[in-house]
């Protein structure tokens, strides 16, 4: 199983798109859809496909890393946006899958 942290960005992005669905039971079940993406990351996050890669500057030079994306099911427009440092999946965000696209790619 493969650790899984999420970036504090991402916490906030979470929490918001919770408080911001008109009906209560719906953030419910978006929280439930992303804890099942989330098992499935740990699972195997190489069953994701490679969206982009990510310049982490390290003092030997630049390391280049894969982004992946997992999409939420339906009814839920969202993308979980993650990439693996030492074995651990980082998620940088969670994102609307038609609005701002690559404005988390700054993040580490």
């Amino acid at each position: 199983m493969t650790p899984l942290v999420i970036h504090e960005e991402a916490r906030r992005e979470r929490l918001h798109v919770k408080r911001t669905m008109r009906d209560p039971s719906a953030g419910d079940r978006f929280d439930a859809a992303l804890r099942e993406v989330f098992d499935r990351i740990k699972e195997g996050p190489n069953q994701f496909p490679e969206h982009a890669l990510l310049v982490v500057p390290m003092a030997a030079g630049p390391l280049f890393v894969a982004v992946r994306r997992a999409v939420l099911p339906k009814p839920f427009p969202y993308v979980v946006f993650f990439y693996m440092r030492e074995r651990t999946a980082v998620v940088l965000a969670i994102a609307h899958g038609k609005r701002r696209p690559g404005y988390w790619s700054e993040r580490r």
